[in-house]
């Protein structure tokens, strides 16, 4: 993890990438419009990445350690080992503000921290805020800022209200209203259900009975059998749910809180179906998308 702006170019020059000079704020060697999102889940990393793909400079955030299982479908290791690579993109971790634009200056990367989007956003002035973390069993975050404001408040997950929660909600529920974007009323409450893979539904997942810290050697994609030991959640065993690959692990000292999800079988047995963006998250990625042009946020636009 990068936590200067030199420990990030040693870290830029061992992959062959030379590092400039930079200031804090964007300045004319990178005049792409900043979009902040929140949640190096799935959902998330598949939203920062379709960005990135259309040309802003993309920040991606979340908190310490974050517990999301599906790392092959994420930029989440980038939290623990400095660095993730998602379909072709990579993401660069910078646990100081300060570093931030060094990645976003090179427009290969983007820029992963755990900074709060407030200290970014009055670092970058960005033109859009995007919360992916998906929340279902707790109320949506109120994003829309209280006074006039040029930053464009995205939505995506159940229960956002436009124009009390946020400026513009993506529908994530499955479904045939998929990533469509919400422009007056509010998207779907969680109903509980779980999308079936394989044949099978909330059975393949394994849950955090209790806070605490996990542990793993398991890596995704592995073959498990049903009831194997995968992980521990400090000194507790976490079994398999079932027997296939395991689409989603969650990283070794992630912090846990009850009822998270911290293992995921796929049945269907393949290891290539574990890593790369889902079908589900490129949905919603792109509702994102259309969501900040119907907005008139696009890459050729400045704040």
């Amino acid at each position: 993890m990068l936590d200067s702006p030199f420990a990030l170019r040693s870290l830029l020059a061992r992959s062959g990438i030379p590092a400039r000079p930079t200031a804090l704020s964007r300045n004319a060697r990178d005049p792409r419009p900043v979009v902040v999102v929140l949640g190096c889940g799935d959902v998330g990393s598949a939203v920062a990445h379709t960005l990135h793909v259309a040309g802003f400079a993309t920040v991606l955030i979340d908190e310490a350690d974050p517990p999301w299982p599906r790392r092959g479908m994420a930029f989440v290791d980038a939290w623990y080992v400095g660095s993730a690579d998602l379909a072709g993109v990579h993401a660069c971790f910078c646990a100081s503000v300060r570093s931030i634009p060094v990645v976003l200056e090179r427009r290969e990367m983007i820029a992963a921290t755990t900074w709060s989007w407030r200290g970014v956003a009055a670092a970058l002035a960005p033109v859009a805020l995007v919360d992916a973390r998906v929340a279902k069993r707790s109320a949506p975050a109120r994003l829309k800022p209280h006074q006039p404001s040029s930053l464009l408040t995205v939505g995506a997950g159940p229960g956002y209200r436009v124009g009390e929660h946020v400026d513009v909600a993506v529908e994530t529920a499955w479904g045939e209203h998929l990533g469509t974007v919400v422009d007056r009323g509010g998207t779907q409450p969680f109903d509980g259900q779980t999308h079936a893979l394989g044949g099978a539904g909330r059975e393949r997942f394994a849950f955090a009975p209790r806070a605490g810290r996990f542990h793993t050697h398991a890596r995704i994609g592995e073959r498990v059998a049903a009831s194997g030991v995968v992980a521990s959640l400090d000194a507790l065993d976490v079994l398999a749910p079932i027997a296939g690959v395991l689409r989603g692990v969650s990283a070794r000292g992630a912090r846990v809180v009850a009822g998270q999800k911290l293992v995921e079988v796929d049945p269907r047995g393949d290891p290539a179906l574990c890593f790369g963006i889902g079908e589900r998250a490129a949905r919603i990625a792109a509702g994102v998308l259309e969501a900040l042009a119907l907005r008139g946020v696009t890459a050729a636009a400045t704040p």
